[in-house]
């Protein structure tokens, strides 16, 4: 049974224990099974031979959690999010057009524009989140579009991304990413619709992939805010320490 609090508050107190004990460690106490709960899952746990068996593999082991098809329906959304957006671009851009009392295009000839870019393919989406990752790796302060700047910028070669995606095409891809369907009757009760392809793949892969232990602990806490550009501390009132801990 679990020591009094008294007893724990003790030997905390005690610096010579504590010493001790962060020196040679200590002795955890095994319990056994609770009867209460009986019937508990008794197999092997842990990740799964499929998954071990591409753990080498990082390309592999990205597409055993977010399959081919998945990349292929977010290609189709965002594709399907372009061509429903193209009538309030189509005015927007017109309304711009007035605004800086440039040569205002036909409705007919902007709709058509718009409508010509290419599709997005799913190796562009890859592509997109590749080049997101070499930033977060490599930021460039100035903004992502520095990344395809022709003047070097600190130690950084000139116009890398470029190698890999023009940069109109990148945030073309970046302002139409989309995982389902905006128009779906589900949008409007499913408040995790916009992701809901993504988690629904990631519940069953990840279960693929790992089996659970018969008893598991899991924790939530807010970590304090360290970013020197966002000093700001976060406040949630319903968890334990509520400015984080």
């Amino acid at each position: 049974m679990p020591l009094p609090d008294s007893v724990c508050l003790t030997a905390a107190r005690n610096k010579k224990t504590m010493s001790m004990m962060k020196t040679h460690g200590w002795e955890s106490n095994q319990f056994g099974p609770d009867p209460s709960y009986a019937g508990l899952y008794d197999g092997p746990f842990g990740p799964s031979n499929s998954v071990m068996s591409v753990a080498d593999d990082p390309l592999a082991l990205l597409f055993y959690f977010l399959p081919p098809k998945l990349w292929r329906q977010i290609a189709v959304e965002s594709n399907r999010y372009h061509r429903q957006s193209i009538p309030s671009r189509v005015r927007s851009m017109r309304s711009q057009q007035r605004r800086n009392g440039g040569e205002d295009e036909e409705l007919e000839d902007i709709r058509s524009r718009l409508a010509s870019v290419v599709d997005i393919e799913p190796w562009e989406v890859l592509r997109v989140v590749a080049l997101l990752i070499a930033r977060m790796l490599m930021p460039i302060r100035k903004g992502i579009a520095a990344h395809w700047s022709t003047k070097q910028v600190g130690a950084l070669p000139t116009n890398r991304f470029d190698l890999f995606m023009g940069k109109n095409r990148f945030f073309h891809i970046m302002g139409y990413l989309h995982f389902s369907n905006n128009k779906s009757p589900q949008a409007s009760i499913d408040r995790a619709w916009k992701i809901r392809p993504v988690v629904d793949v990631l519940q069953r892969t990840f279960g693929r992939g790992y089996q659970t232990p018969p008893i598991i602990s899991f924790d939530e806490a807010t970590l304090p805010s360290c970013s020197r550009f966002n000093p700001m501390r976060q406040f949630n009132k319903d968890k334990p320490h509520k400015w984080g801990g």
